[in-house]
């Protein structure tokens, strides 16, 4: 059974979706309505949610910081935009921006169900594209050797400027920029595939490298881009950016949103573990060597920091103010920096709207890093951390005050009062009338 999160900040709109589905012969465990993006998030990370509906314009936060957001925490959910005639070129880009379908209002039950019907199947039966990787007899190319070639010596910065214009043509124009971004990501390719056994083989690592080749390019087919080969197990994701993808944290939660889903894909559908490591957008060609360079230096901070997959250069940057620190110095600097993140949090917890790029602003890390160190310092995520602040100093004003429900919600954060009360059974396993009465 699937649970469902519909998000639009018209009450009809969500009362009428979940109505369409609740009535519906799917197999529907659930339909959680929220009213804005930040009551989403919070069912995103308190419940397993199979299918996002969301509203494309929403006070607070728009549809397509919400997929961002989602995206950050799931890149594995199907999103579905709700748009509203005139909205198209917005519905366009949020599916850009990792949306799997929009909808036009007024939604008629028929294409509604159809709609959901059809994603959850994909969903489900999107792992057996790749299923039958052993039973491939060769690795068909996805480009020419010569392609292959000329993408690693441009890279590289091997190629000589005034050769650049005509190999660029030669690769058929498909990369004019002007904004790029480079991934570099490293296969472990000793094991995989649907039973995850050991690869023993030549050609079975071949085969299953082949597979992991056909998920990266789907996954980044968004985008125009060359996904291609290096050497051994590693291989190079050339992103071309539009304009707007290059500005303010836009343009990092791009990166880690389609390295995050590079990685999960690969693990999900070939029981394949990746690191990848991302580059700046830089602007021009002969940038390529540049970006190409800051992707395998944040790819080998992998190696340095086990348990996380996945590093963006400024990250790098970030704790690379001494290059010789020990590993010593480095848990010395993770501790500095989560605990500045915990002064911040315990300053900024009640603040309506607060979002996880907030927190990673003021510590200057993009959010994918600042969450993987907090939760290895902590032993527990960003989030939890503040709804755990959330509902203790709701707990202390219903016991020590007077003050009303939506008094209190207010107070620590939450939109509404009906919210507050969700989260606060979620999170105590009492209601808050319950409370009152023990006194405790």
């Amino acid at each position: 059974m699937v649970n469902i999160l519909v998000v639009d900040d018209e009450p009809m709109i969500c009362k009428g979706v979940a109505t369409i589905l609740k009535q519906s012969k799917l197999d529907i465990n659930e339909v959680f309505i929220a009213y804005n993006g930040f009551e989403a998030l919070d069912f995103i990370h308190l419940e397993t949610i199979d299918l996002v509906f969301t509203d494309i314009q929403m006070e607070k936060m728009n549809g397509i910081e919400l997929i961002e957001n989602i995206f950050l925490e799931d890149p594995s959910i199907p999103i579905v935009i709700l748009s509203a005639h005139g909205e198209f070129e917005y519905a366009q880009k949020a599916i850009r921006f990792g949306a799997k379908e929009y909808l036009v209002k007024p939604i008629t039950p028929p294409h509604l169900l159809s709609v959901v019907t059809k994603l959850l199947k994909e969903k489900e039966e999107k792992g057996q594209r790749f299923a039958n990787w052993e039973g491939s007899r060769s690795l068909p190319g996805h480009m020419s050797h010569e392609t292959n070639y000329y993408l690693n010596e441009l890279v590289t910065g091997t190629i000589h400027e005034s050769e650049v214009t005509s190999i660029i043509e030669t690769l058929g124009n498909r990369m004019d920029g002007p904004y790029f971004s480079m991934m570099s990501i490293k296969l472990s390719l000793e094991r995989g595939g649907i039973h995850d056994q050991e690869i023993a083989t030549g050609k079975d690592r071949s085969l299953l490298k082949y597979a992991a080749l056909n998920i990266m390019e789907e996954t980044a087919s968004q985008w125009s881009h060359f996904i291609f080969n290096n050497h051994n197990s590693t291989f190079t994701l050339l992103l071309q950016v539009t304009e707007e993808e290059s500005r303010g944290s836009l343009r990092v939660n791009q990166l880690l949103m389609v390295a995050q889903m590079i990685h999960t894909n690969l693990q999900k559908y070939l029981n394949v573990k990746s690191q990848i490591g991302i580059s700046r957008i830089r602007e021009g060609i002969p940038q390529w060597p540049v970006m190409y360079k800051e992707a395998l230096e944040s790819l080998a901070c992998c190696e340095t920091n086990k348990g996380h997959y996945m590093f963006y250069i400024e990250d790098k940057d970030s704790l690379s103010t001494n290059p010789n620190l020990t590993v010593a110095g480095v848990d010395e600097a993770n501790h500095r920096i989560v605990y500045e993140t915990k002064v911040y949090i315990e300053q900024h917890f009640c603040d309506k709207g607060l979002k996880l790029q907030d927190i990673a602003d003021a510590v200057h890390l993009s959010p994918n890093y600042l969450s993987y160190l907090f939760k290895k310092v902590m032993g527990t995520n960003i989030w939890d951390y503040v709804t755990k602040l959330r509902m203790e100093e709701g707990k202390r004003l219903i016991l020590t005050t007077d003050k009303r429900r939506y008094e209190i919600s207010e107070e620590i954060g939450y939109e509404s009062p009906e919210h507050f009360s969700k989260i606060f059974k979620k999170h105590f396993g009492i209601n808050i009338s319950e409370v009152k009465q023990a006194g405790t």
